[in-house]
């Protein structure tokens, strides 16, 4: 998985969940994903959970938001996925 596939994750959650709040928060992880930083925890996160996020990828395309959902929500609980949580925080003032 590369990170352009971690975007397009985040794209079709977001188009697929129906939730205002949902696409606002893949929004700015995508725009988080593009400073240095989330960068550099993106490439992180595809190094060590690639096979995670193409599993939360295929639930998504099946249509499992819920299970796609959580398989991200775990990822974000790693300590790449925590660092790119933080650079969001950072972004909308938190």
């Amino acid at each position: 998985m590369q990170q352009q596939d971690m975007e397009n994750l985040l794209r079709s959650l977001s188009r697929q969940s129906g939730s205002r709040n949902t696409s606002k928060a893949a929004e700015r992880m995508r725009d988080a994903m593009n400073t240095p930083q989330g960068q550099q925890a993106a490439r992180e996160i595809l190094q060590n959970y690639g096979s995670s996020l193409e599993h939360a990828a295929q639930l998504a395309q099946s249509g499992d938001l819920n299970g796609a959902k959580k398989s991200v929500q775990s990822l974000m609980r790693t300590p790449e996925g925590a660092q790119l949580a933080a650079q969001i925080a950072k972004m909308m003032g938190r």
